[in-house]
């Protein structure tokens, strides 16, 4: 294990982004969601380590959101990472806000779900009420994170019973609170004070990463020196 500042990993992770080549997605946008994830424990780079290979496979065209009536923004992302995408949809959800005490956001055939939690870190900042719910094929099988309107992080319940269908992510922003009716059984939780705890920890002592997660990060991160090294050396025997 080693550890990391906060500018050390967001800057490496913008890095590995950028050695992809993508027109959809800001690289220091994406960097900061896997940051924000790992720091409050929750695997942002274990995750973002894992879907490089499948980020550089995917179609690089914008999505559509559509206000499917008067209150519910859907998106289909056609089986692609949310990562990419979800900064965008998120600000065009919000002008749908405007005027309205609450709004859904349907984003239909995604992949890497968890890298909403930092946008929504940001949204819940803003005095609003947030749940963001999807179920997987595997445990665990349904994930709902719930953040009232005051509080920097959410309580994240696991249920074994998946309660929407599979790659779809499901997001309730409203200015009043969520209350204990509005959920579902569930068998364990992730406290807001375990969260917070977590991200106290990793300004304090560093962001503790896997070895081979860092490794892998600057894999990916020095394509970009080869390319740029590379496009030097044929600059330089043009002249």
């Amino acid at each position: 294990m080693m550890y990391l500042s906060h500018n050390e990993l967001v800057t490496l992770c913008s890095k590995a982004y950028e050695s992809l080549h993508r027109q959809c997605g800001e690289s220091d946008v994406i960097a900061n969601m896997v940051a924000d994830l790992e720091m409050s424990g929750l695997k942002g780079v274990s995750h973002f380590v894992s879907s490089m290979d499948f980020l550089a496979a995917e179609p690089d065209v914008p999505v559509g959101a559509f206000l499917t009536n008067d209150a519910t923004i859907s998106a289909d992302l056609k089986g692609a990472s949310l990562l990419n995408h979800f900064p965008a949809l998120i600000d065009v959800s919000m002008d749908q806000m405007i005027g309205r005490s609450a709004i859904r956001i349907e984003i239909l055939n995604s992949h890497n779900r968890w890298f909403a939690y930092g946008e929504l870190l940001k949204l819940a900042g803003k005095g609003l009420s947030v749940r963001a719910q999807w179920s997987n094929s595997q445990a665990p099988f349904h994930v709902d994170c719930v953040w009232n309107a005051g509080r920097r992080f959410p309580d994240i319940y696991f249920s074994e019973l998946p309660q929407l269908p599979k790659k779809c992510l499901h997001i309730d922003v409203q200015q009043s609170a969520f209350t204990a009716e509005d959920f579902g059984p569930f068998t364990t939780c992730i406290t807001a004070k375990s969260l917070s705890e977590a991200d106290r920890r990793a300004w304090r002592d560093g962001i503790e990463i896997d070895e081979s997660h860092w490794q892998a990060l600057k894999h990916y991160a020095s394509r970009n020196l080869v390319e740029s090294s590379e496009q030097s050396k044929m600059g330089a025997g043009g002249q």
